[in-house]
């Protein structure tokens, strides 16, 4: 939708077209020749403000939200512009008849909404009542909140001192169509031992800064890309170094998200390395799709994949299924679930297909099921989730997104995955480590959060890798700044 934006306060432009894409899909704002117009305008009477939003274009509408105005700067902004998203919103639903899942909310992390009023002494089921008033959220959406914080309750707490490790591996053996992450097909594998050796280099100076501040191993994650890309004495050295964090950390994970990564001789290395969970995600049952999408397995590998771990005593596996894909229907996304069950993963994530700008998928404009079809795959996915005994323990949404849905991670009592939740409530503190990793420091009850980046690109990171280092020991060392002057 081509739009444009008359606003007082152009700041506030962004996020207005954010919720424009609710309705709309991907937006882009002119001065000029638009589809649609969107006028806002304010009116304050005493410490009351009235935002109004009027349409024009392609339809016609107008809605207005009223708030108070607050004394503190930082707040009224923030209720302010809330107020303005909530007018936009109430005229495109009046305009379009439309009724968004997640309402007005265009952030990603829809639970943190639940935990500030909670901490406001409110209870969870009063946080979830609040959220849906507030910003239009449909009855299975907040039903899927209250769900997902109350699971989140029930595992172990962080503490001031945990720390989470991430070791990111950016390879993979071919890159799907949908990707959008920093990463680099093996090739012909020259770039896997330089890259090994840089990372060895960084684990040693956070082995140190763990040390040296005290820090507690709370889970370890290995990600990427595929890490089960890399030959298996890479992947041995790589675990080796990290036998510390391994042994002191409450669970460890490593992705084998490509079933043609996998063989025996790996899965040996991460047994041996005391890792029980792992993730293998095929996506979808369909090898035509496979093909389509670029994943160059097929589903016999990944049924092959599945029991050698089993038959390796693998107990905690991951699968990956992602609702939206091109060509498929409702029923191939039913037949898909059907055949994950007889699998029988401890975990089942449900991602929602996000198509990000540096994807092939957007570049070559691939045609896609619809939003109503891909919410119908999401709540199957659900469906079949509960009906195995599964439970929906983290969610996240991405702009772009199919449907504006979200992604789910569902698992069975006892089997969800600390650093899933852990990295997305930003509640722990994060060592990361390789190319693209993103560090972050948590300060006590998320009082202050700061990151300190790794850059993306491989060889770079090679060639800086003890400035990458420096920077987490920078951030270790900064204090939180104070802002109250």
């Amino acid at each position: 939708m081509i739009c444009t934006i008359q606003t007082d306060t152009p700041d506030f432009a962004k996020e207005m077209a954010d919720v424009i894409s609710l309705f709309y899909g991907r937006v882009e704002l002119v001065d000029e020749q638009a589809e649609l117009i969107c006028r806002h305008t304010d009116m304050q009477e005493s410490s009351t403000r009235t935002s109004r939003v009027v349409l024009s274009g392609v339809v016609s509408a107008s809605a207005q939200a009223e708030g108070p105005v607050s004394s503190d700067a930082l707040t009224d902004k923030r209720v302010h512009k809330r107020q303005v998203k909530s007018a936009l919103y109430q005229a495109l639903k009046q305009a379009t008849g439309m009724h968004p899942p997640w309402g007005s909310l265009t952030g990603i992390r829809p639970t943190r909404l639940v935990y500030a009023r909670m901490q406001q002494g409110r209870t969870l089921e009063q946080a979830c009542q609040w959220a849906q008033n507030t910003f239009d959220l449909t009855a299975a959406k907040t039903d899927l909140l209250y769900q997902v914080v109350q699971v989140q309750q029930s595992l172990p707490q962080p503490q001031p001192q945990d720390v989470d490790i991430y070791i990111g591996i950016p390879f993979c053996t071919t890159r799907c169509r949908y990707c959008s992450f920093i990463s680099a097909q093996v090739g012909n594998g020259k770039l896997l031992a330089p890259y090994t050796q840089a990372l060895l280099a960084e684990m040693d100076r956070a082995m140190a800064l763990v040390k040296r501040h005290g820090l507690r191993v709370r889970a370890f994650y290995m990600g990427g890309g595929t890490p089960t890309s890399l030959p298996a004495d890479l992947l041995d050295a790589i675990l080796t170094k990290a036998r510390s964090w391994l042994e002191a950390a409450l669970e460890a994970t490593v992705e084998a998200g490509r079933p043609d990564t996998i063989d025996r001789h790996k899965l040996n290395v991460l047994r041996r390395h005391g890792i029980r969970r792992i993730s293998i995600n095929p996506q979808t049952m369909h090898d035509s799709t496979l093909a389509v999408i670029g994943r160059a397995h097929t589903r016999q590998q990944t049924e092959d994949a599945y029991a050698l771990a089993r038959e390796l005593g693998f107990d905690r596996i991951n699968m990956d299924l992602i609702a939206g894909l091109p060509g498929e229907t409702l029923d191939m996304f039913h037949q898909t679930l059907e055949w994950a069950g007889t699998l029988c993963p401890e975990n089942l994530t449900v991602h929602s297909l996000c198509i990000k700008r540096s994807s092939d998928m957007h570049r070559w404009q691939d045609s896609l099921p619809s939003g109503s079809v891909v919410e119908n795959m999401v709540d199957a996915g659900a469906r079949a989730a509960q009906d195995v005994g599964m439970r929906a323990y983290y969610l996240y949404r991405q702009k772009h997104m199919a449907g504006n849905l979200e992604n789910v991670g569902y698992a069975l009592p006892g089997t969800a995955c600390l650093y899933n939740v852990d990295t997305m409530e930003d509640t722990v503190s994060i060592l990361a480590m390789g190319a693209g990793g993103i560090s972050k420091r948590v300060w006590p009850d998320r009082v202050f959060i700061k990151r300190a980046p790794n850059v993306k690109e491989i060889a770079h990171y090679t060639a800086r890798v003890q400035e990458m280092a420096d920077r987490k020991d920078d951030l270790w060392q900064s204090d939180r700044p104070d802002y109250s002057s």
